[in-house]
């Protein structure tokens, strides 16, 4: 019995602890930093008045982190949801790298996940191919006959002018200059596009020597040659030549992106061939979002592309936040349903962030972006549009068995006002007609349930009621 008694009494005890804790944690007011005001009128009874405005302290405001604004009219779109997910674009977003020699990778620049641009070194390349030794070894002839043609021709310019000599000598000698000439470009052309550059074409010229290790680059950074010093005659005529094959309107666009290593497929030693796979690029700037709906989502998502409606997508950013983006515009969508998954799928473009460049060892960047391939996001797609609404914050709104209030701020007063609620979703509620607000009034935009609470708690435990028109309350 005795031990029945104890039983009850710590049951008891634990109670009216956490009774007190619920009590504290429900408001975080104090009677005094949330009193009731009752309305009153001259000669009338106030007994079982019911509060309708609230008078907080800066303490009980801040516990609450309440926020306020101001409200006006405006249009608005009803919404279904529909996943999606965020998807490369197809042909624009990879990119891969591949041989064009025969050769064995020396050195690689680059690691995975790191930061490269237009034009910067990815693997350098020893060749041990025959085809591109004999594309040097063809080019170094040429040249030599080049030189040898452009003496016999200063030779015998002098005894064609004394008529030594018929004319129809220098003749022959002017067009073979110019078909050594044309076959000298073509074997430099040949070599660009073998992959080497426009300056180790030109070393080639200069020096004399075949080149057996070529490094290659990121594309989309080509540039035409510098012109070297007009000192050196021979190697001003090979930069010009050179330059006469990659002028600005020949090379490839250069692109101010910045790609990612996504992968890396070769290692020092390794043999490659033309058409192997070096490492994979990615461009992640601009991507796309894929709206996953089924068949009975087709004639609406239809509806949208054809009169270009603004889509809103809502992407999870933390555990408590979300991040939107309003006013996009479904690009295309496919003309078949997935006979697997039934599935019906848009595509929405979406241009990414960079979030943050991080500096590695060695002067390498890894760059992080806002949207990431595979990430999930709820696409709301209009279905109707209104004019003229009152549309607020879910949290601005408060239910209460079947009616509807928001709380309007008049200085550290908020007044509970109720509303009609037309339509409302887990963002919105749009007001109907009748609801008893103006354009231009300040309400609270959060925590309207808390506010709500607090009246009534405050009202319930008897606080401090305010004096009106002379009034004892």
């Amino acid at each position: 019995m005795r031990k029945a008694v104890w039983v009850t009494v710590a049951v008891v005890m634990a109670l009216i602890a956490v009774g007190g804790f619920w009590a504290g944690h429900l408001t975080g007011l104090s009677r005094a930093s949330a009193v009731p005001v009752v309305d009153a009128h001259e000669g009338h009874d106030h007994g079982g008045a019911e509060a309708t405005r609230l008078e907080l302290s800066e303490q009980a405001w801040k516990n609450l982190g309440l926020k306020t604004g101001e409200i006006n009219r405006r249009e608005y779109w009803r919404t279904i949801t529909i996943p999606a997910v965020v998807s490369e674009r197809p042909g624009h977003s990879e990119y891969h790298v591949g041989a064009t020699v025969h050769g064995v990778v020396s050195h690689i620049h680059v690691a995975p996940g790191q930061t490269v641009n237009p034009g910067d070194p990815l693997f350098d390349v020893q060749t041990t191919g025959e085809l591109i030794a004999g594309i040097q070894a063809n080019l170094l002839k040429t040249l030599q006959d080049l030189d040898l043609t452009n003496i016999e021709l200063k030779r015998l310019e002098p005894l064609i002018e004394r008529g030594d000599i018929p004319g129809i000598r220098g003749i022959e000698k002017n067009y073979e200059l110019k078909r050594l000439e044309s076959q000298r470009l073509i074997q430099m052309q040949e070599l660009l596009v073998r992959g080497f550059t426009a300056e180790q074409v030109a070393q080639i010229a200069d020096t004399r020597k075949l080149i057996r290790q070529f490094t290659i680059h990121v594309p989309g950074g080509a540039s035409p040659p510098r012109e070297p010093d007009a000192r050196r005659s021979d190697m001003s005529k090979s930069w010009s030549a050179v330059a006469s094959l990659v002028s600005h309107e020949e090379l490839p666009p250069t692109s101010p992106r910045s790609f990612s290593i996504e992968k890396i497929d070769v290692f020092p030693g390794k043999m490659i061939q033309p058409g192997d796979d070096l490492c994979e690029l990615a461009v992640h700037d601009e991507l796309a979002l894929t709206g996953l709906g089924f068949q009975r989502d087709s004639e609406l998502i239809a509806q949208v592309l054809e009169h270009q409606w603004p889509v809103s997508a809502v992407f999870e950013a933390s555990e408590n936040n979300e991040l939107l983006r309003e006013g996009m515009k479904i690009q295309y969508a496919d003309n078949m349903v997935d006979a697997d998954t039934h599935l019906f799928k848009f595509y929405i473009p979406l241009d990414n962030e960079v979030v943050r460049d991080m500096a590695g060892p060695n002067g390498v960047m890894y760059r992080s972006w806002r949207f990431k391939p595979g990430q999930r996001a709820q696409l709301l797609v209009p279905v109707e549009h209104w004019n003229d609404k009152f549309v607020l914050p879910t949290e601005a709104v408060v239910k209460e068995g079947l009616d509807a209030f928001v709380f309007r701020q008049n200085g550290k007063l908020f007044e509970r006002v109720p509303v009609v609620i037309a339509y409302e979703d887990d963002r919105h509620s749009v007001l109907a007609e009748g609801s008893r607000l103006s354009a231009g009034d300040v309400i609270a935009m959060n925590d309207a349930y808390q506010l709500n609470l607090a009246l009534r708690k405050a009202e319930g435990g008897g606080g401090d009621a305010h004096a009106h028109h002379g009034h004892e309350h």
